[in-house]
């Protein structure tokens, strides 16, 4: 349980909830805006997701690149990532308002729940790793 329930998950937590605050407010303001949900959820995705790449590589996993090949490789798994989230995002939000006839706010939030969790997983296994070195072994 200590494996998961550490300082770097604590952070990624904390980061998240902030993230997901600024995304629903952020997707609520476009909407009351007289922007089409489905437009304002991409508007909100893209500013969102960036925002969130900043936070977890300098507050969560800490990640230091050794030159800019590095951090455009770390960049690239993020939006390969952050792709497959947003389009279970996008899609989500889709089915559980048009199909299942779900407030678009409640909808937004229950996607959100599903994506932060796979997002955490994708960021720790794939985009943010962190060189073991031999003495961490």
């Amino acid at each position: 349980m200590n494996k998961i329930i550490n300082k770097e998950f604590i952070n990624y937590t904390i980061f998240g909830i902030i993230t997901t605050l600024l995304h629903i407010l952020l997707f609520w303001l476009l909407i009351k805006l007289g922007i089409k949900f489905y437009i304002a959820n991409i508007i909100t995705l893209i500013i969102i997701k960036s925002l969130a790449y900043i936070l977890n590589k300098v507050f969560v996993f800490k990640t230091k690149c050794k030159n800019i090949i590095e951090l455009f490789q770390e960049i690239f798994k993020y939006i390969i990532s952050r792709i497959f989230t947003m389009i279970l995002d996008y899609f989500g939000l889709i089915l559980l308002v048009q199909i299942y006839n779900i407030n678009e706010l409640l909808s937004k939030i229950i996607v959100l729940v599903v994506v932060i969790i796979i997002n955490y997983f994708l960021s720790k296994l794939f985009v943010y790793k962190k060189e073991v070195l031999k003495d961490e072994k």
